[in-house]
Formats: C-alpha cells, structure tokens, sequence
C-alpha cells in the first residue's frame, strides 16, 4: 500500500470519528476493542502492563496482556471522572445558558474526562437526560441531587433562588413532601447567615435527623462562612461543600470527622478579577487543556472581563483567598470530595475542574517542601506572586519508562479523589473504575497523561459505555500547508 493511499485511510478514519460527535447515531456502536492499551489500576494506583481490552454491550468483558509491543504507539485509560456539584443552567458569566450553547456546554464535560456530573440548583432535568440517552445530545451521565433548602434566616426577601424554609418546618418536615424519587438522595442545604443571629443547635440537628431518618444525605453549602461551619459540625453534619476559612473555631475531632469539597476555584476565580490582565493570562493557559472551551467560550469570556476596575467585592476575596487556600493542607485525601461548581463566574464546564485541580496540586506540592525551603520562599516572595507564579513553574517528573517511578504521589491522590471518592459519592455505576463486567466508561490518551501536571485533562477521546462519545477535531494528515 502506497504513502498516499494510508493518509488517505487516515484521513477518513479521522472524518467518520469526527462526524460521530455531532451524529451520535453514527459509529456508537457499544462493542469495542482497544489493542496495545495500558489501564488504570485504581488499587495499585498506577497503569497496567499493555493489555487489550473488549468491550460488549457497553460492559468490559475481558482484560487480556497484549501481544503489542511496547515500540508501537500506546494509549493510556483512565476511568471517567466525577464532579459533585455542578449547574448546568448558568453561563458562568451570571445569565443563563442559551440553547445553542447547550450542547458545547455538555461537551465541555467529557473533553475533559468528566463522565458523570451531579447537578445541584438546576430546574428538573429528566428532560435533557432523555435527550442524552436517546443519543440526540451528547453529554455526561447526568444525576440530580434533591432541590436546596434555603432557610428563611439566611437570606433576604427575594435574594432565595428555590423555596425557603423556616426551621420551624423540621417539626413538621415538608420539606420531604417535596422529594423527587427520581433525584439522588443527596439533599443540598444552603446554610448561610444573613445576620449574626445563631441558629439553635436543635433544630439544625433535628434537621439533619429528620433528612437521614429518610434516607437522604443531608450536604451543606457554607459559602466559606465560618459560623456556618461550626452550626454544621456543632449539629453533626458529616457533609460540606465550599471553602474551610481557617478561623473557624473548629475542634481537632471535628476536623477528623467530616467530608469536604474545597470549592477553591470559585473563589479563587473572583478573587483573580483584581486584575483581569492576568486572570485572562491564567485562563488562557487552561485553556490549552481544553479545546472545547478554547474554541466556543475564551473568546467570549476574555472580552467579558475587559480591563475594567475591580469591585470592592473582588478585592475583599484577594484579601481572603490566602487564608482559604491554606485549609486544604494537610486535610486527609481519603475524606475530599471533587467539586468544580462550574456554572459560578468563569468557571465553565471542565475548565472549573481543570483549576480546581491545579490549586490542590500546587497547594499539595506547596505545603509538601522541605522546612527550610518554604522559609526561604516566604521570606523573599509574597503569597500571590508565588501563587499566580507557580504558573510558569515547570514540574520536574522524570522521562516516562515505568509509571510507578514517573507519578508522583499529589497526582495519585488526586486521581483516586476524581475516580473512587468522588464516583462512590454520587453512586456513579463504574465506581470511578475500569473494572471486568463493569460499564465502560473511560477517556484516552496519545501518551502517559502525568508527563504534565494537569495532563490527564488533554484527552484524545472519551467512552461512554463502550461508545465514543468525544474526541477533538482531527488533523489534516498527508497535506503539505
């Protein structure tokens, strides 16, 4: 066979894997096999020998070593990822999501690896989830928590965007009245005070009583409060979303006993408005991971921040973020939740994850340097010079040969927080997994995603139950520029 007529394959193969994107009848069929792979091993955390792996009906029916050799090209799995809070409605730049930009929106999720979601704040979405598996949409496996209880306290009048409840409503909990068999049973609790006025502890926790009673697991939302913290973990609540201020005046048990999801991103999103110079500079460097956004949404995004002034409300979260951000250390990885929140300000589909991910990273990599160097680094640079620095800092990971010596430990952890933590959270039917009979959910990758740090985001394709679901626009092949 000839030079030419090999590109020429190439480059149909190429087409009919992009037309499957937006023709999701084409090509999805949910039989596969992959020849000359290396899969996640989530117990030993690290990939596997080169194997081939098949697929039927959508399940993983066998796992073989592979006759390729390792000189041929390799790809590497990991198994889908899975973000706990999301809002699908919401354009990250505080209006709502228009119908055109819908399906870039879903998309965005799996040209990240994202597999499953779990929406939170969003009107019923049975509708677009019909939509999704009736293959008319393409877009992550979607489940719905229960609608937020905003209580009465919290918030002024109209400032609630779903029903408010009084704490008087938990003697008689109507709010269960309301309960939608087909949600998961997680139930989100925005807890927030408006005024300094404290809740009474007993009625919080005959909330959270009345909520497990039930079989719901009650999360609370403390929008980096720290009173809110302590009415949570003083009433038993085992479940928070959103940032830990470090002057909360928390037991050492309490902090021993809880599930959390930092949130970081949103603030530090807000935070970055002090200088939209920059915090164009930082999203543009994102961007690279992600090709859906950097083609449907940078563009938009960056002329909406301009060069304008920052608000008095942005340049009091610079003031806060530093404190913020230092709650992540030391914090048990077996006990963090992923949580992008994407649909609050610039944190769009994927992207929120892709920043979420890197602050627990640098942070991680931060607070693990030697005693003596963290000194000298304090001593001579500021806190958000060495933040937004960091970006430009190189990681030095060793040339890939065997993965157990070329991961380090900050992405393994982070890896298992994405997949098994998270996954098991929101009962993700893969168990954040590639696992034999199990669904196969997965994305692919040219090379060993950790070469770089925030590689396992730069993905080739995503599977969906055997189906490809994603993959970037190919390249020309075989055609001089």
């Amino acid at each position: 066979m000839t030079t030419n007529m090999k590109n020429k394959k190439q480059v149909c193969l190429s087409v009919l894997i992009y037309i499957s994107v937006f023709q999701p009848s084409i090509l999805l069929s949910q039989n596969l096999k992959m020849i000359g792979v290396r899969i996640w091993d989530s117990e030993k955390k690290s990939f596997g020998v080169l194997s081939d792996i098949e697929i039927q009906k959508g399940l993983v029916k066998s796992i073989q070593p592979s006759t390729k050799t390792q000189t041929e090209t390799v790809r590497y799995l990991l198994p889908g990822f899975c973000d706990a809070s999301v809002t699908l409605g919401s354009d990250a730049l505080g209006g709502e999501i228009s119908k055109d930009a819908l399906p870039f929106h879903l998309q965005s999720f799996l040209a990240t690896g994202f597999s499953h979601v779990e929406s939170v704040s969003d009107p019923d979405l049975q509708n677009l989830k019909d939509e999704i598996s009736k293959a008319r949409l393409v877009g992550p496996i979607i489940s719905q928590s229960q609608k937020p209880i905003l209580l009465q306290s919290h918030f002024g009048s109209g400032d609630a965007p779903t029903k408010q409840y009084n704490l008087k409503d938990i003697n008689h909990p109507t709010f269960l009245k309301d309960a939608d068999p087909s949600r998961s049973k997680h139930l989100p609790i925005f807890l927030k005070r408006a005024s300094q006025e404290m809740f009474s502890q007993a009625d919080l926790f005959q909330l959270r009583e009345e909520a497990q009673k039930n079989g719901y697991t009650p999360i609370v939302y403390s929008f980096a409060d720290p009173n809110s913290w302590e009415d949570a973990l003083d009433a038993g609540y085992q479940v928070l979303f959103h940032s830990l201020p470090p002057n909360a005046h928390l037991e050492a048990i309490q902090r021993r006993s809880f599930v959390w999801a930092p949130m970081l991103n949103i603030t530090y999103l807000q935070s970055m408005k002090v200088d939209p110079t920059l915090l164009g500079s930082k999203v543009k460097s994102y961007a690279k991971f992600h090709p859906v956004f950097q083609e449907k949404f940078l563009e938009s995004f960056l002329l909406s921040i301009g060069e304008g002034e920052a608000s008095p409300q942005s340049k009091k979260m610079a003031d806060q973020f530093e404190s913020l951000y230092s709650s992540l250390d030391g914090f048990p990885q077996d006990r963090l939740i992923f949580a992008s929140g994407s649909g609050h300000f610039g944190s769009y589909p994927g992207l929120g994850a892709i920043i979420e991910a890197d602050l627990w990273l640098k942070r991680w990599k931060l607070h693990l340097l030697p005693e003596s160097q963290t000194n000298r680094e304090s001593e001579s640079t500021s806190f958000w010079q060495k933040l937004w620095g960091s970006f430009q800092r190189t990681y030095s990971i060793r040339k890939v040969n065997q993965d157990p010596e070329t991961i380090n430990q900050n992405q393994r952890d982070l890896i298992t927080v994405l997949t098994q933590n998270t996954c098991l959270f929101i009962k993700a039917d893969h168990e954040g997994r590639i696992r034999l009979g199990g669904p196969a959910h997965f994305s692919v990758h040219k090379r060993n995603p950790f070469v770089q740090p925030l590689g396992i985001f730069a993905i080739e394709s995503m599977v969906l139950g055997g189906k490809l679901v994603y993959t970037p626009k190919p390249e020309k092949v075989g055609k001089k520029p």
